[in-house]
């Protein structure tokens, strides 16, 4: 089984760990992009009773400028609402706080690289990666193994055209302040930095080496996931990030069922209150056994899901 354990990971989080190792690393930038012209259906669910609605919209913390995810009814669900929830609340302003965390916390002590402790055959297969990745190689050396694995991890995403800056958690957040609508988070930047930054450093170099091993493979699952977003597939996105993630149970169940669980309980407590939501979380929380979804249906409410092609 290929597990991209990273790649699937640095999809469960939001949009604000994104934007900042990337301003971090300052990559060579990809050209502009044509202007919108991909129709995206992405997948989208209910939560109501007589006086409370709730929309679960599965994002993607970066997407490509030409495609066209925001209309008919995903579109209309969200200009209904009274207020946005995502992952982290005021993306602009967490940005510069999370860069800082991730500059202190992602650092190796001194007299230590991200080399130590690999074999050979790892150390020739991540030293072809950095340089793959375009970022500064003692940069990227200097790192603790999360940290370098997300950096090069997302050096995919960027060489496939997908910008954070036009991530749909961002473009949501950017709709909902210019039309006042409040915006609020289930997180901040620095309990997802904190997710990352607590593991284990046995935990950690099994993510490297996971890196390091399904790099080959990571572009064809990364475009996969991409499609299936597009396509509204959610039972193929959840198998793509969801069962390849569970290779490692420790990690899935901090970054996937336990996150779900609380956003499920939030969401139940919130029933309680009249009132139109829009929910928009990274889509892999939307799919599979773990599902926000799922911990819902345990509580005793069900999600329906809307036709948005």
């Amino acid at each position: 089984m290929i597990k991209k354990t990273l790649l699937v990971a640095a999809s469960a989080l939001g949009i604000a760990l994104f934007q900042a190792p990337m301003a971090m690393a300052q990559p060579a930038k990809a050209p502009a992009a044509a202007p919108a012209s991909q129709k995206a259906t992405p997948a989208l669910w209910v939560v109501k009773d007589s006086d409370t609605t709730i929309y679960l919209f599965g994002t993607f913390h970066l997407m490509a400028p030409d495609v066209d995810w925001n209309h008919g009814k995903v579109k209309a669900a969200f200009e209904s609402s009274d207020t946005l929830r995502l992952e982290i609340a005021n993306l602009e302003a967490e940005g510069p706080v999370i860069a800082n965390l991730m500059a202190t916390k992602g650092q190796l002590p001194a007299g230590k690289t991200l080399f130590d402790g690999l074999t050979e055959a790892q150390k020739t297969g991540l030293s072809s990666i950095i340089a793959q990745s375009g970022f500064p190689p003692q940069a990227i050396q200097q790192m603790r193994p999360w940290m370098a694995s997300l950096i090069l991890s997302l050096s995919l995403y960027q060489k496939l055209g997908l910008d954070p800056n036009q991530g749909v958690d961002k473009t949501l957040d950017s709709l909902a302040r210019a039309a006042n609508k409040p915006v609020e988070g289930f997180e901040t930047g620095a309990e997802q930095v904190g997710f990352f930054a607590n593991l284990t450093d046995a935990q950690q170099k099994a993510m490297l080496v996971s890196t390091i091993e399904d790099w080959d493979q990571a572009t064809t699952m990364l475009t996969d996931m991409v499609d299936a977003w597009k396509t509204g597939n959610a039972d193929k996105l959840g198998d793509l990030m969801n069962t390849s993630l569970r290779t490692q149970p420790e990690l899935a169940k901090l970054i996937l069922a336990d996150r779900n669980q609380r956003w499920a309980d939030w969401i139940a407590a919130r029933m309680a209150k009249p009132g139109t939501v829009f929910v928009a979380v990274g889509a892999g929380h939307l799919s599979g056994p773990d599902s926000v979804q799922a911990f819902l249906k345990q509580k005793g409410i069900s999600s329906s899901r809307i036709e948005t092609k």
